[in-house]
């Protein structure tokens, strides 16, 4: 018996290793994916649920012995999964061969599939004690589809908010689709990613004193903003206009500094339009996992 058990220990010790090393494996990935495209120096915009603080790795059972310890963190906790609960909740514990009665509450809002059962995965969220004020306070538009009893039963039992459910293939489960880019996205997008490069270049044009590349630079940006400007316009879109509008009369500036040599005029208004594109984006722009962008209704 104790040569059985022993066996059933190292199987459940290697599944739960495979199974966080593809997790940390689609970290790695999607982190890659997220900074492909930027330049020596750019920081890359935070991914969608990205934690405000390091991920803590942590097994089922350590949660359900001593939960105060980890309430508050934002973990990688693996284990089997127990019993699916409903189409975004189940429970984990760290035995798949029997039930412990140790189980841990997992809410997954965007579960695209149930959990398979007695599977192990890996579970990437922030850890709370289950109580559905709290959960409507974390997990804004999310609604609760536990039933009575099974809400009575994790009350005050610690639950992971699940940005992430990755099982042994390597896939997460718990991954938003993201949504094909629209004819507006499109058209948008084509003016948008001429921004950056157009702006990295414009500084070190104007750092180098080059009146040529200068006027070559913030003419494009000037075009951009102008068509930028035209297509929010035509949505109705007032706020976003007048940022685009903004964008363009700090690239005239710019051209008519240079065009008098006066360098040092043409530098001022390098900041403000850098500006005018990141309010714009923070508002009507949203990221989307692989790094590309949506536009957004404003809340």
């Amino acid at each position: 018996m104790r040569h059985q058990e022993l066996i059933t220990m190292q199987r459940s010790t290697t599944s739960t290793i495979a199974v966080a090393g593809l997790a940390l494996a689609a970290f790695v990935t999607a982190f890659t994916v997220s900074t492909a495209g930027q330049g020596p120096g750019q920081a890359p915009p935070p991914a969608a649920n990205t934690p405000p603080k390091p991920l803590v790795p942590v097994a089922a059972s350590s949660v359900a012995a001593n939960p105060d310890q980890y309430v508050g963190e934002y973990v990688t906790m693996t284990g089997a999964v127990e019993a699916n609960l409903s189409k975004t909740a189940f429970s984990v514990d760290q035995d798949k061969t029997k039930a412990t009665g140790k189980e841990v509450l997992v809410l997954a809002p965007n579960l695209q599939k149930p959990a398979d059962a007695n599977g192990y995965v890996t579970v990437i969220g922030q850890l709370i004690k289950f109580d559905p004020a709290d959960v409507a306070t974390k997990l804004k538009g999310y609604t609760i589809d536990l039933s009575a009893e099974d809400q009575a039963k994790f009350k005050g039992k610690p639950v992971v908010l699940a940005t992430a459910v990755i099982n042994t293939a390597g896939i997460d489960i718990a991954k938003k689709p993201i949504p094909p880019m629209s004819t507006d996205d499109l058209a948008l997008q084509k003016q948008m990613v001429k921004l950056p490069p157009a702006q990295a270049a414009l500084r070190k044009a104007l750092d180098g004193s080059s009146v040529d590349l200068t006027k070559e630079q913030a003419t494009i940006l000037k075009t951009a903003f102008t068509e930028i400007e035209t297509f929010w316009k035509a949505k109705g879109n007032e706020e976003a206009t007048k940022w685009a509008s903004d964008g363009k009369r700090h690239a005239d500036s710019i051209l008519m500094n240079v065009a008098n040599q006066n360098f040092d005029a043409a530098k001022t208004s390098v900041t403000p339009l850098g500006a005018t594109c990141a309010s714009c984006h923070g508002k009507y722009r949203e990221r989307m996992d692989d790094g590309t962008f949506r536009i957004k209704t404003a809340q």
